[in-house]
């Protein structure tokens, strides 16, 4: 009998998808949390208008993050279980950076010029915070879940490099989307 698709088939799919989807997200999700990383705080039309840049698309972005571990956990629970068991505390980091990051998106739009400041030092915040809690984690997972120190600090390591490569990218998504200084002072970044 010939069959179209063996057992293994639908793990290979699934984990495709999976890892499809958290690259989409990775490239989606990443200049905006670019943007958050590297937001020019010694200027307010500089953040006014980063913050534009990015207004009509963040928001969707992190749909492909649930996504992912959305058809982890369809696809394959006990990996689900095992990782986010060793991942916790960090993914539940992530999970307030990134709620930060939403708050302070939403409020700034509301608040009063002074106090503008405030929420965009969180969106900050909470950019960075994201954005070392997900380098964290890729590093523990790369190095076998375990909280050894040579894990913790290639994990710390791995932090620092993806944050890094999140400001690239957000620094090239202002290159693209604006001009003059505002340009200028994310090509110096990048």
């Amino acid at each position: 009998m010939n069959v179209l698709f063996d057992a293994n088939t639908l793990a290979i799919i699934f984990a495709g998808l999976t890892c499809f989807s958290l690259l989409l997200y990775a490239i989606l999700d990443g200049y905006d949390l670019g943007i958050g990383i590297c937001l020019p705080m010694h200027s307010l039309s500089f953040r006014d208008t980063s913050i534009a840049a990015i207004g009509p698309f963040w928001d969707a972005n992190e749909t492909w993050l649930v996504l992912s571990v959305g058809l982890l956990l369809v696809a394959f629970p006990a990996a689900h279980s095992a990782i986010l068991y060793h991942l916790y505390i960090p993914a539940t980091l992530l999970l307030i950076g990134l709620i930060l990051r939403g708050v302070a998106f939403d409020f700034r739009a509301k608040v009063k010029q002074d106090y503008q400041i405030y929420w965009d030092w969180t969106f900050k915040f909470g950019s960075v915070m994201s954005t070392f809690c997900q380098g964290f984690m890729l590093g523990l997972y790369i190095m076998g879940l375990q909280y050894t120190t040579p894990a913790v600090i290639f994990a710390v390591f791995s932090g620092v490099c993806v944050t890094a490569a999140y400001a690239l990218i957000g620094n090239c998504f202002l290159i693209m989307k604006t001009s003059g200084e505002l340009q200028l002072h994310a090509i110096k970044q990048a």
